[in-house]
C-alpha cells in the first residue's frame, strides 16, 4: 500500500506530518475507512507498530486543525477494528480531552477497552455499550457491519480475559446479549453473525476466541452483491404516480405530498426501518414514499438555504447541474425551487442524475421532466465507486453546479476516486453544494477533506461554512454541516 508508506515516511516530525496529511487527507481518509477488512488485516502489525513508535508525533499534532484531529480518530477507528488495545486507550484519551465528537459506537467501545479491572466490570457496562451501539446504529452508521463489529469484539474480549477461569461469566454475557435479542425487534442485534457467534462453545476458550474473530473477519470480508445497473436513460413512464404527478403545481413541497399522502395509507415501521437511515439502494416504489415522506423536509430546508448563498452573477450564465447520488432528484428540484423564488429563468443545458437505485433514478427523471421539459437530462444509474470518465458526456457550457446532498458524509465510496472523476471531467467554472447533516466530526472531516481538495486550486472560492451540530441549534431536531464553494478547472 503506497499511501501507507508514503505515511510512515511523513511521521518522522510533526511538520512533515502535518504537511503530508494536508495535501493528502482524502487518500488516508480511503486507507483507513474504506479499505477492505482483509486488506487492513493483512497489515495489523504494521499499522500497530506504526501507532505505537509514532505515538508522540501522533500526539504533538495540532489539534485546532480539524483535519489532524480527524486522523487520530481515523487512527483510532482502526485500533477498534483491529483490536490494538495499547493504541486505542492513548487515542481515544487524547481525542476525550480535547473534546473531539467520535461518535456514539467508539464510546461503547472504550466501556470495554479502557479501566477496565474485572469481570463484574464486563458485565456491568452491558447496558451502557448496547445503548450507545442502537443509537450509533439508528443515528451515525450507514449500516450496521461496525455496530456488530463492536459487540463482537466485546464479547471477544471478555472471553479472552475470562474465558480460562470464569467462563461463568462469560455465559452470563452471552445471556444478556440474548435477552436483548428477544426484547427489541428492531435491535441492531437481529444479524446471522449473532446467531453464529452465540453458537460458539467453550470447551477450549482459546478455539472459542479464534473462532469468534474468524467470524467477523469472514462477515467483514465479504463481498457486497451489488444491482445489475442500466445502461440506457431511464424515466418513468405509465404509472399512477406519473398520473397523480401531472396533477400538482410545479413546485418541491406539493409533489412531496404525494408521497405523504401515499405513505401514510402504508405507514410501517418495517418500511421505515430499510431505507436504512437513508442510505440504503432502494428496491420498492413503497420506499421511495417513505424517503419523501421522512427526509424531504429536512433535504428542503438544507437546501433552500445553502443555495440562497449562490452569487447572483451565477445566475447569469448557462449551466449544467450535476446531481450526485440524487435518489429523486430532491436537491434538483429544490434548486428549481429556489430559481422561481428570486424570479430568474437560468438555462439549464444538461442535468446528469447519479443513483445507484433504478426505481429511484426513474423517478428523478420524471421530477426533472416535470420542472424543466426542454432540459437535456442524462442518467447514470451507477453507485459512485462504479463511475468512470466515459460516463460523462462531453459539457455544452463551461458552467456546471455540483449538488452533494446527504452523501459527501458517507463511508460507503472512495473520496480521492470521486475527486479524479470531478476534476477529470468538469474544466470551466464550478460551483459545489454540499449538504450532510452532522453525525460526528469524523464524517465531517469527509466534506472538509472534499473542499480543501480544491482549495488549492487557483480561483478557489469559499463562500458559505455552516456547522449546526446540536438539534435545536438550527431548525426543528435537525442537524446541518454546509459548504459552499467556486473553482476553476
Amino acid at each position: 500500500m503506497i499511501v501507507f508508506e508514503d505515511l510512515q515516511n511523513a511521521s518522522s516530525d510533526v511538520a512533515s506530518l502535518q504537511n503530508y496529511l494536508s495535501n493528502n487527507f482524502e487518500e488516508v481518509y480511503d486507507l483507513f475507512a474504506h479499505q477492505k477488512h482483509a486488506d487492513l488485516l493483512a497489515i495489523r502489525d504494521k499499522l500497530n507498530r506504526y501507532i505505537q513508535l509514532n505515538r508522540n508525533v501522533i500526539l504533538q499534532l495540532d489539534i485546532n486543525n480539524k483535519t489532524y484531529l480527524a486522523f487520530i480518530s481515523l487512527l483510532l477507528h482502526i485500533s477498534e477494528e483491529l483490536s490494538l488495545l495499547a493504541p486505542f486507550r492513548f487515542l481515544y484519551t487524547h481525542l476525550q480531552v480535547n473534546e473531539y465528537n467520535i461518535g456514539e459506537r467508539l464510546k461503547a467501545a472504550s466501556l470495554y477497552l479502557i479501566g477496565v479491572r474485572t469481570a463484574d466490570d464486563y458485565l456491568n457496562r452491558y447496558e451502557a455499550i448496547y445503548k450507545h451501539l442502537q443509537l450509533a446504529s439508528d443515528t451515525e452508521e450507514d449500516n450496521t457491519d461496525r455496530v456488530l463489529m463492536t459487540m463482537v469484539n466485546y464479547y471477544a474480549q471478555v472471553i479472552h480475559d475470562f474465558g480460562e477461569f470464569n467462563i461463568d461469566k462469560v455465559l452470563e454475557l452471552r445471556a444478556k446479549i440474548e435477552m436483548s435479542l428477544s426484547d427489541f425487534e428492531f435491535s441492531f442485534l437481529h444479524n446471522k453473525l449473532i446467531e453464529d457467534l452465540l453458537l460458539v462453545q467453550f470447551d477450549n476458550f482459546s478455539d472459542a476466541y479464534l473462532i469468534i474473530h474468524g467470524l467477523l473477519d469472514s462477515f467483514l470480508g465479504r463481498d457486497i452483491v451489488k444491482p445489475i445497473y442500466k445502461r440506457e436513460f431511464l424515466l418513468e413512464k405509465g404509472t399512477e404516480y406519473c398520473d397523480l404527478l401531472a396533477g400538482v403545481a410545479k413546485n418541491f413541497k406539493a409533489i412531496r405530498q404525494i408521497s405523504v399522502r401515499k405513505y401514510q395509507l402504508i405507514k410501517s415501521a418495517s418500511i421505515y426501518n430499510s431505507l436504512g437511515r437513508g442510505v440504503t439502494i432502494l428496491t420498492e416504489e413503497n420506499q421511495l414514499y417513505a424517503y419523501m415522506y421522512s427526509y424531504g423536509n429536512m433535504h428542503y430546508e438544507k437546501l433552500i438555504e445553502a443555495y440562497k448563498k449562490l452569487p447572483k452573477v451565477f445566475f447569469e450564465n448557462k449551466t449544467n447541474i450535476i446531481d450526485w447520488g440524487c435518489g429523486q432528484s430532491m436537491a434538483s428540484m429544490v434548486y428549481f425551487d429556489h430559481l422561481n423564488q428570486i424570479g430568474i429563468e437560468q438555462e439549464i443545458i444538461n442535468l446528469t442524475l447519479i443513483e445507484p437505485s433504478e426505481v429511484a433514478l426513474k423517478r428523478a427523471s420524471l421530477h426533472i421532466r416535470k420542472f424543466s421539459p426542454l432540459t437535456e437530462i442524462h442518467t447514470i444509474n451507477k453507485d459512485l465507486d462504479g463511475l468512470v470518465n466515459n460516463d460523462f458526456i462531453n459539457n455544452k457550457t463551461q458552467t456546471h453546479i455540483h449538488l452533494f446532498s446527504n452523501i459527501l458524509d458517507i463511508d460507503e465510496f472512495s473520496l480521492s476516486a470521486l475527486l479524479k472523476l470531478v476534476e477529470s471531467n468538469f474544466r470551466g467554472e464550478n460551483y459545489f453544494i454540499c449538504v450532510s447533516p452532522y453525525i460526528n466530526d469524523t464524517r465531517t472531516s469527509r466534506l472538509d477533506a472534499f473542499m480543501n481538495f480544491f482549495s488549492k486550486k487557483k480561483e478557489f472560492v469559499k463562500i458559505e461554512t455552516i456547522d449546526n451540530r446540536f438539534p435545536g441549534e438550527w431548525k426543528e431536531k435537525w442537524t446541518r454541516v454546509v459548504r459552499v464553494f467556486k473553482v476553476n478547472l
